[in-house]
């Protein structure tokens, strides 16, 4: 995308490492009984996250992906990805569950 424009992958922007670290270790608890293998793919985008803030910190995901090109940049690009296809996969679970409910 050229131009300035957002895209959905990007809402992490200025969020250092550890803090998104955090949020999806928080997604993973929250989500552990009612869907256990999104959480645990949450789990695991928390664990490459938690390991990219001891190796960069203080940066955010777009910054070490943009910015490095070390191995450990691909694992915190497809973290980003497994955990944004989780999030909607919580999401659209969400609905569904409570669309069928009433």
């Amino acid at each position: 995308m050229e131009g300035g424009a957002r895209t959905a992958d990007k809402d992490l922007v200025g969020i250092p490492l550890a803090l998104t670290a955090a949020l999806f270790l928080l997604f993973a608890i929250a989500e552990w009984r009612r869907l256990p293998v999104v959480a645990r793919v949450y789990l695991g985008a928390a664990t490459a996250f938690a390991i990219g803030a001891f190796a960069y910190p203080g940066l955010s995901v777009e910054q070490v992906v943009d910015g490095t090109r070390d191995g450990l940049t691909y694992v915190l690009a497809a973290a980003r990805v497994a955990a944004f296809v989780a999030v909607l996969v919580s999401v659209a679970t969400f609905l569904r569950e409570r669309a069928f409910d009433s």
